[in-house]
């Protein structure tokens, strides 16, 4: 066991706790005050409300204060002391809790409002052989989204949405192809189509031109059998009557 007085106890905890959150820890010499600061409470809240220098804290689900004195509140630190318990100590310090110095740090606006978000306990008390979250850790905070958890949010759907514009971009896109290929092969078929037509009707054309050469040759040789079944009937009379006339 040891006792930290809170001197020391601001000598060791203050660059990990003071600092965290706001940058550099400014002393209160002067310095203009950016405005009240608060940290959330959750004892005899379930949902927690905004509270400055209370007399009963929670700090963390493991670890709890009561009967606080804050000897310094803000702007960017507080120091507190007052009986200390939690569920890492029982059932010893159930009864009798054990006297602890605590430092609150780490601002942050949260809403519109300005917190402490880091703890450090620190006292005359047996320690625990892990002291994350029972000794030092985060301080509950709103469950509402900051503003860094809010732009961070609103970066995901802004990326969200242009995701979402371009998949739709793409389909219309694809879409347009896929018309366009259609209309390519409509234009292709109906060309093919034109080019049955077309040869449809020149084979046409040919077999009439043939068919009617056909009938004019057919007609030719008839013709021509007549002219010369002609002269032959001519030939026989002219023989008859040449005959006749000799024997006479």
């Amino acid at each position: 066991m040891r006792t930290v007085t809170i001197a020391a106890a601001v000598a060791t905890l203050v660059s990990g706790i003071v600092g965290a959150g706001s940058g550099t820890a400014v002393a209160e010499t002067g310095a203009s005050a950016p405005g009240p600061i608060y940290v959330f409470n959750l004892y005899g809240a379930e949902e927690g409300r905004a509270d400055r220098r209370p007399a009963n804290l929670v700090a963390s689900e493991f670890s709890s204060l009561s009967e606080l004195t804050w000897k310094r509140w803000g702007p960017y630190a507080a120091v507190g002391t007052g009986k200390l318990s939690g569920t890492w100590c029982m059932p010893g310090c159930q009864e009798e809790p054990y006297t602890a110095t605590i430092l609150l740090g780490g601002t942050r606006t949260v809403n519109g409002k300005r917190y402490f978000t880091r703890f450090g306990i620190t006292g005359d008390f047996p320690k625990p052989e892990e002291h994350v979250d029972t000794l030092i850790g985060n301080l509950p905070k709103p469950k509402q989204a900051d503003r860094a958890e809010q732009a961070d949010r609103a970066e995901q759907n802004d990326r969200a949405e242009q995701n979402d514009r371009t998949d739709r971009t793409d389909r219309t896109e694809q879409g347009g192809r896929a018309e366009h290929a259609g209309q390519g092969a409509r234009a292709e078929e109906a060309d093919q189509g034109g080019r049955t037509d077309r040869t449809d009707r020149t084979d046409r054309a040919e077999q009439g031109g043939r068919a009617e050469h056909a009938g004019r040759a057919e007609q030719g040789g008839r013709g021509g059998r007549a002219e010369r079944a002609e002269q032959g009937g001519r030939g026989e009379h002219a023989g008859r009557v040449e005959r006749g006339h000799r024997w006479r």
